[in-house]
C-alpha cells in the first residue's frame, strides 16, 4: 500500500535521510524506532508531502505522492497525527474535529463513530482544545485523524506524556484501525507499546534505515533493541 523507496530529504543544505526505503501493508503497524534526531519525523513529514525529496519516491495505493502538494496527500486517504498533536488551540472540540470531516465531506454518522471512540469528548465538544487535558488533547487529535476515515495513517509520539490509562486507550485505537485494515506508520519511544501492538520495527539511525526486524523476532533477541536504542 505505501512505497518508500531511497528517499534522501534535507533541511537546507543539511541532509537528514538517506537513502531510506520502507514498506507498509494493508492491516500492519509498521514503527519507526530511533534515538531523537535519527530522522523519523522527517520520513512522516516526507510521506505528508511536508519536505520535498532530494531523490527517491513515495507511493500509496498506486498514486505518487512525492510529486503532489501537500494540501491533495491526505485526499488520497491519509491522516497525520504530528508530535505535538497540531490542533486548532483557539477552536473548539467540534470545530476541530469538523476540520477533519471536511477532507472527505463526512458526516454525521462517521462524527459518531469517532464519538464513541472517544466518549469523552462528546462532553466536551463546546470546549476550546487549549482547555483540555494533555490526554483529552490527544483523543481529540486522534479523533480528528479518524474523522477523514483514512486508508493510512501517520502517527508521531502519540503515547507521548500520557498515563497509563490513557497510553492503554490509544494503543486500543490502533489495534482497531489496523483490524479495520489501515495501515499504520507509528513512531514510539515507548518501548512497550512498540512490542505490544507493532508488526515489524525499523531502526534508523543517523537517517539511514538500519534494519528492519519482525516484532517477534525482537521479543525473542531483545538486545537487538538495546544494540540501536541503548535501553533494555
Amino acid at each position: 500500500m505505501l512505497n518508500v523507496k531511497n528517499i534522501e530529504v534535507a533541511y537546507d543544505k543539511v541532509q537528514v535521510l538517506f537513502d531510506v526505503s520502507f514498506d507498509v501493508k494493508s492491516g500492519e503497524i509498521f514503527c519507526l524506532l530511533g534515538r531523537n534526531g535519527a530522522g523519523k519525523t522527517t520520513a512522516l513529514k516526507s510521506i505528508m508531502g511536508l519536505l520535498p525529496l532530494k531523490t527517491g519516491s513515495i507511493q500509496f495505493d498506486n498514486q505518487t505522492l512525492s510529486t503532489m502538494a501537500p494540501y491533495d496527500v491526505p485526499k488520497q486517504g491519509i491522516a497525520y497525527v504530528p508530535q505535538g498533536r497540531g490542533l486548532f488551540s483557539e477552536l473548539t472540540v467540534a470545530q476541530n474535529i469538523e476540520i477533519g470531516l471536511m477532507v472527505k465531506n463526512s458526516g454525521a454518522a462517521t462524527r459518531e463513530r469517532v464519538l464513541d471512540i472517544f466518549p469523552r469528548l462528546r462532553e466536551r465538544l463546546k470546549q476550546r482544545a487549549d482547555t483540555l487535558s494533555g490526554g483529552e488533547q490527544q483523543m481529540l487529535a486522534m479523533a480528528r485523524a479518524l474523522s477523514m476515515e483514512p486508508k493510512l495513517l501517520l502517527l508521531d509520539e502519540p503515547t507521548e506524556g500520557l498515563q497509563p490509562s490513557i497510553i492503554k486507550l490509544i494503543q486500543d485505537v490502533i489495534v482497531n484501525m489496523k483490524q479495520a485494515g489501515v495501515a499504520i506508520v507509528l513512531v514510539e519511544h515507548h518501548i512497550e507499546t512498540v512490542l505490544t501492538i507493532a508488526d515489524r520495527v525499523a531502526f534508523v539511525e543517523n537517517g539511514r534505515c538500519q534494519k528492519i526486524a519482525e516484532i517477534n523476532d525482537l521479543k525473542n533477541n531483545p538486545e537487538e533493541i538495546h544494540r540501536y536504542l541503548g535501553v533494555n
